[in-house]
C-alpha cells in the first residue's frame, strides 16, 4: 500500500474551516503508461495486473481519508484524489454497465439542472468527491461501532437510531422544506453535521438512513399526502426489514411504539390501529399524522446525487466489500422494496429532495457558508503537541477535531483516544489567558469566545461518551454540573437536559429524570414529555409489583 501513515507530512494541519470553505486542489496528471517500454502481455494478464494495482490505489485513497485526525487534512485529500484518479484511468475498460436511475426524473427541475453531467462524469472531483468519501468513511465507522455485536436488522437499526438521537442535538434549522419566510442557513453536508453534533429533524432523518445503509439495511423516508398532485409531505424514516416498514420518529427522539407500547410499530400496524399514532399525542398537542394518513403513504428514497453517479457506482463495488464503506445507492431497488412493505403497495416512489436541496444551498448560498465557518471554527484551534521521542519536534494538532474523528471510529481510551483529546480541548483559564496574549487586542474577545465554545463542546461530548459507555454517574456530572450549571444558556442546554434525563433514568432516579425531561424546550420537547410520562408509568408499575407494596 502507498501508505498515508508514513507519506503525509506531519506539519501544521490545515484549519478545518479553510478545508471546508476554500480547498482548491491541483488536478494531478495521470497519463497512460508507455506501453512500448513494457514487455508484451496478454489481455488476461493486463486485467489481473490492473486489478491488483487498482486494489492498492483504492486502499491508499481510503487510508488517506480514514486518518484525517493524524495528518495534514489538505494533503490527505490530495493523496486520495490522486490515487482515485489513477485508479479510474487504470480500470476504465472494466467499468460495468451503468445508467442514470429513473427516479432522478422525480426530482424537481431546478434541483436537477446540471446534475446529469455530474452523474455521468467518470472522473473524480478534487473537492466535493473527496468530502463525500470522507463523510461516508465516518458514517461507516459510526455504524460499525454503534451496532456493536447485534445482527438482527431491527435491533441494529434501533441502536443506530439511539446513536442519532443521543449524538445529534436537535435544532430547528434547516427546515424539512425551506420557505421564503424560513429558508434556513444550516444546510450542511453529512460530515459537517456529524462534526457539529447538531441536526434538524430532517438532518437526523437523513443521517439515520445513511447509517442504516452503511450497516446494509434498507431505509427510506415516508411521506403523507397525495404525491400524484404534488401535495405530499415528508414525514419520518422507516427501516425496511422482513417485508415490513418500521417507523422511527427523529423529531420526537423515539421509535414509534408498537401495539401496547411494545417494540417498534410498522406502517401496516399504524394504518390498521389508530391507537398506535395516538400514543404520540399529548393533551395539548395531538400527533399530526393519523392512521388514515398512513394508509396512503409514498416512498422517498434518500440518495444524494453523488450516490447515483457512475464513478461512485464503480468505486462502490470495491469499497463496500473490502473497506466497509458503501458509496452508491440502488434507488429504484430500495424504492421497490419499500413500496412493497407499505399498507398501499401501489405507493408512489420518488427521491427525497432534501439532500439535493442541501447540495445546492451549501455551495451557492453565501449565508450557508458563513454559518458553516462560524460553527466549525472551534475545530480549527490548534495546540502544540510535544513529540514522544527525543528527536521528534512538537507538532500542531486540533484537539476537538481529533476527538470527534476518533470517537466516530470508537477509539475512546488511552493517551491517543477520543476522551484524552476531548480533555485536551478543555484548556484551563490560565492557558486561555496565555493564548489571548498572543493575539491583537482587537481580536481578544472573538478568540476568547472561540476557546470557550471549544471547551463547552468538549465537556458536553465527554458527557455523551460516558453515557454511551454505560457510565451514567459520570455522564450526570458532565451534563449537569459541568454543562448545565457552568453554562446554563449555551447551545447545548436542551440537548444536555434530554441526555441528562436518560442518564438519571439509568441510575433509577426517575423523578429527577422526568423533571429534567419536562424542561426541554427544543423541537424534541413533545417526545421528551412522552418519555417522562412513560418513565413515571413504568416506575409506578414496578413499585406496585415490589414486595414492599404488598399488604
Amino acid at each position: 500500500m502507498i501508505g498515508v501513515e508514513r507519506g503525509v507530512a506531519r506539519g501544521r494541519g490545515a484549519p478545518w474551516v479553510r478545508g471546508i470553505a476554500g480547498l482548491v486542489l491541483a488536478v494531478a496528471g495521470c497519463g497512460t503508461p508507455d506501453q512500448a517500454s513494457r514487455p508484451a502481455a496478454t489481455a488476461g494478464s493486463r486485467v489481473a495486473v490492473n486489478r491488483v494495482s487498482g486494489d492498492k490505489l483504492v486502499a491508499s485513497a481510503i487510508a488517506a481519508v480514514s486518518r484525517l485526525d493524524d495528518f495534514d487534512e489538505q494533503r490527505a485529500y490530495e493523496q486520495a484524489f490522486d490515487r482515485l484518479s489513477q485508479w479510474s484511468h487504470l480500470t476504465a475498460a472494466e467499468a460495468p454497465e451503468w445508467r442514470i436511475d429513473p427516479l432522478v426524473a422525480t426530482v424537481r427541475p431546478d434541483l436537477r439542472t446540471g446534475v446529469e453531467a455530474v452523474l455521468e462524469q467518470p472522473a473524480f472531483d478534487a473537492r466535493e468527491d473527496m468530502w463525500y468519501l470522507r463523510d461516508h468513511r465516518w458514517l461507516a465507522d459510526i455504524a460499525e461501532v454503534a451496532r456493536g455485536d447485534v445482527v438482527d436488522d431491527l435491533a441494529v437499526a434501533t441502536r443506530l437510531f439511539e446513536w442519532t438521537v443521543r449524538s445529534l442535538a436537535i435544532v430547528g434549522d434547516p427546515p424539512m422544506v425551506p420557505m421564503a419566510e424560513s429558508p434556513g442557513t444550516r444546510w450542511y453536508l453529512p460530515g459537517e453535521i456529524l462534526l457539529t453534533g447538531r441536526a434538524s429533524g430532517a438532518q437526523r432523518s437523513w443521517l439515520f438512513v445513511e447509517l442504516a445503509r452503511q450497516a446494509g439495511i434498507d431505509a427510506v423516508m415516508l411521506a403523507t399526502g397525495d404525491a400524484a398532485s404534488g401535495n405530499s409531505r415528508a414525514w419520518l424514516p422507516a427501516v425496511i426489514s422482513g417485508g415490513e416498514a418500521y417507523l422511527f420518529e427523529p423529531t420526537y427522539g423515539m421509535p414509534v411504539p408498537g401495539p401496547a407500547g411494545q417494540g417498534v410499530a410498522t406502517a401496516r400496524q399504524a394504518a390498521a390501529d389508530p391507537t398506535i399514532l395516538e400514543a404520540l399525542s399529548l393533551p395539548d398537542r395531538p400527533y399530526p399524522v393519523k392512521a388514515a394518513d398512513v394508509a396512503a403513504l409514498s416512498v422517498l428514497v434518500v440518495a444524494e446525487p453523488r450516490s447515483l453517479s457512475r464513478r461512485m457506482t464503480v468505486l462502490d463495488a470495491q469499497c463496500a466489500s473490502r473497506h466497509g464503506v458503501r458509496l452508491a445507492t440502488d434507488a429504484t431497488g430500495i424504492g421497490t422494496r419499500a413500496a412493497a412493505a407499505l399498507p398501499n403497495e401501489d405507493a408512489h416512489v420518488g427521491l427525497w429532495e432534501f439532500p439535493w436541496e442541501t447540495g445546492r444551498r451549501r455551495f451557492l448560498d453565501p449565508s450557508v457558508e458563513t454559518a458553516a465557518r462560524r460553527e466549525l471554527a472551534p475545530f480549527a484551534i490548534t495546540f502544540a503537541e510535544m513529540g514522544r521521542g527525543d528527536r521528534q519536534a512538537p507538532r500542531q494538532v486540533r484537539p476537538l477535531f481529533r476527538a470527534r474523528v476518533r470517537e466516530f471510529r470508537g477509539d475512546l481510551d488511552g493517551p491517543d483516544g477520543a476522551k484524552a483529546a476531548y480533555l485536551a480541548a478543555r484548556p484551563s483559564k490560565g492557558l486561555i489567558q496565555q493564548s489571548l496574549q498572543e493575539v491583537p487586542p482587537e481580536q481578544t474577545a472573538a478568540v476568547d469566545r472561540l476557546y470557550r465554545m471549544m471547551k463547552e463542546d468538549a465537556t458536553y461530548w465527554l458527557g455523551l461518551v460516558t453515557l454511551a459507555e454505560g457510565q451514567p454517574a459520570a455522564a450526570v456530572d458532565y451534563l449537569r454540573r459541568m454543562t448545565l450549571e457552568a453554562a446554563p444558556d449555551s447551545r447545548w442546554t436542551d440537548a444536555a437536559r434530554t441526555n441528562l434525563g436518560r442518564a438519571l433514568a439509568d441510575l433509577g432516579r426517575i423523578d429527577e429524570a422526568a423533571k429534567v425531561l419536562r424542561e426541554d424546550g427544543s423541537p424534541q420537547r413533545f417526545g421528551s414529555r412522552l418519555l417522562a410520562d412513560r418513565l413515571e408509568r413504568q416506575a409506578a408499575v414496578a413499585a406496585e409489583k415490589s414486595p414492599e407494596s404488598l399488604p
